[in-house]
């Protein structure tokens, strides 16, 4: 086992070499560490120092450590895959982990699975990916991260291009939460006539998230029973965009843009 002085020249060490190096170090892996026996300093080393993967699985890791790499996360690093695998964290270390999302736009891979991490855990995580509490708290969430790992899951978030995932959550919410029609535009009462046009340019790109996996989501987060009309959504396909664009033109909200 090496000690924290050797840990932090290694750290230094690398950091160096990708300041100084056109291609920097692609994976780092701490393996059969005691998590108690490394300070802060040197963890946060190996999420800061290196540019894209770093595997802390299998490592006894718990509380102690989920505020660090939640601090590390928050700093926004290149980090870009973090396996976390086989450890001890739990329901609250993981709303540790979802609040550093908020703030981190570099990071596309957390995998979670093999620790104590159940429903909890797993919906604060859901929630820092998909907020549907608000269209603005739906924008807000982090469009950036895919997480592995927890069952019941929910790695359809995020699968592609940030913009798109945006997007799709928002629509999602639009469409999922109406009753009564195919859009539930009393969401856009609040919106800026300046910014219809973008949800129109928007609503015309749909047709990609078939396989998104969303409704589920969105669904278990409302607690609603999935319906003939959530099944409709998802078999849209090709014909989402023209159902979008319709709804919208038709609606109260869009004409306004005109007065």
């Amino acid at each position: 086992m090496l000690s924290n002085k050797e840990w932090k020249a290694i750290c230094n060490a690398i950091e160096i070499r990708n300041e100084h190096q056109s291609s920097t170090i692609e994976s780092f892996q701490l393996l059969k560490c005691s998590a108690d026996e490394i300070d802060s300093e040197v963890l946060e080393g190996f999420l800061t120092s290196i540019a894209h993967e770093v595997d802390l699985g299998g490592n006894g890791m718990s509380s102690r450590v989920a505020s660090i790499i939640a601090e590390s996360l928050e700093s926004n690093p290149p980090l870009a895959t973090l396996y976390l695998r086989d450890n001890h964290f739990d329901d609250a270390d993981a709303a540790v982990l979802a609040n550093s999302l908020s703030s981190n736009t570099n990071l596309t891979a957390l995998y979670v699975d093999g620790n104590n991490i159940k429903e909890e855990g797993r919906l604060a995580l859901l929630r820092a990916l998909f907020d549907v509490s608000s269209l603005n708290s739906c924008a807000a969430s982090n469009h950036t991260c895919r997480i592995w790992g927890l069952e019941q899951d929910i790695s359809a978030l995020n699968y592609d291009h940030v913009k798109y995932n945006k997007w799709d959550k928002i629509f999602a919410m639009l469409a999922l939460s109406s009753e009564d029609a195919f859009i539930n535009t009393a969401l856009l009462s609040g919106i800026p006539t300046s910014l219809m046009p973008i949800l129109l340019d928007r609503a015309n790109d749909q047709n990609h998230v078939a396989k998104s996996g969303i409704t589920d989501l969105y669904l278990r987060m409302k607690d609603i029973k999935r319906c003939r009309k959530h099944d409709d959504w998802d078999k849209l396909g090709g014909k989402r965009p023209l159902n979008c664009v319709y709804e919208l033109f038709r609606s109260l909200v869009v004409p306004s843009i005109y007065v």
